[in-house]
């Protein structure tokens, strides 16, 4: 599967060899130092490995290439903690002066040089779409590929002490299209850096539509797992908006979905099904309709469920 870096013999037969090691650390190693320019592209063999887009990352972006009004926002209010040599001072950083902006914001203390990176604030949007707080946890906590890839970038950002844009696709369980991040190293007053801010924002045109509906809406996989619901569902069936795990649609709400066809299946035949249900709220038995339809995230089919209440 690593072919496609035919001219980087060495670093493929690395990575392939590092993918399988005892010490994680060292696969972490060979990523870093493969996104500095002209280096061999070890990133995109790594989340095309997992059936992932390669990410874009750029460093030292200007404002145009950002491609966000509130990354331009977040690089506006960093450049005026810096300093004339352009560091950001790790002390000068107040996250109330970022206002709303501070719901995505990501602030890491690095652990042991670099080794890894410990998250003192994670902004609350970010958890609700991600789904967890990892606030007080590391980056190397993350599973799989995006972890090596997160832990990676940032020990890259602290080696070069330099900013960094990075756009990426997460694992389809996240209902995120792609996450968009500028990454500021910040600094003591020797210059080192000792901490690392991120703002971390996402771009899903699909979700910013359902989350404007009234109506509760729900997104579930295949295997009738919640992967999204908007707030008017989680203020109807009590939901948290940071789920610890995936959760069974039937356990959340009490309600069978019983359409008896994949949304793949229903989407193949552009079925929409209606039904009518019932819903316990304040102990009051009340009737919602439940429409039930499909749609395509990412290559991958989903449930739609938008409820209705109908009164008793």
């Amino acid at each position: 599967m690593f072919a496609a870096l035919a001219r980087f013999p060495a670093a493929v037969m690395e990575l392939e060899r590092l993918s399988n090691a005892e010490d994680p650390n060292e696969l972490v190693d060979l990523i870093a130092a493969s996104l500095a320019p002209g280096q061999p592209d070890i990133v995109r063999k790594l989340f095309n490995s997992a059936g992932a887009r390669a990410p874009e990352i750029i460093w030292a972006p200007s404002d145009k290439e950002l491609h966000n009004p509130l990354l331009e926002n977040f690089a506006t209010i960093c450049r005026g903690y810096a300093n004339e040599d352009g560091t950001v001072p790790a002390e000068s950083i107040r996250l109330e002066d970022f206002g709303g902006l501070t719901e995505w914001l990501l602030l890491l203390d690095v652990i042991d040089s670099g080794r890894d990176f410990r998250y003192t604030f994670y902004g609350q949007s970010v958890a609700e779409h991600f789904g967890t707080d990892m606030t007080g946890r590391l980056s190397s906590e993350f599973s799989g590929y995006i972890g090596t890839f997160f832990t990676g970038l940032y020990r890259a950002a602290l080696q070069r002490g330099e900013i960094v844009y990075s756009e990426h696709e997460p694992p389809t369980h996240i209902f995120v299209r792609v996450w968009q991040r500028l990454i500021v190293p910040l600094c003591d007053e020797n210059g080192v850096p000792t901490r690392i801010l991120v703002l971390n924002v996402p771009d899903n045109e699909l979700r910013v539509g359902l989350e404007l509906m009234v109506d509760p809406v729900m997104v579930l996989a295949a295997d009738e797992t919640i992967v999204y619901s908007n707030r008017a569902a989680q203020s109807l069936f009590s939901i948290p908006a940071e789920r610890k795990g995936a959760d069974n649609f039937t356990d959340v709400t009490n309600i069978e979905l019983d359409v008896g066809q994949s949304p793949s299946e229903m989407l193949r035949q552009h079925r929409v099904d209606d039904s009518v249900q019932l819903t316990i709220r304040d102990a009051i038995v009340e009737r919602l309709v439940m429409t039930v339809s499909a749609t395509h995230h990412r290559g991958t089919a989903f449930y739609v469920v938008v409820m209705r209440m109908i009164g008793n």
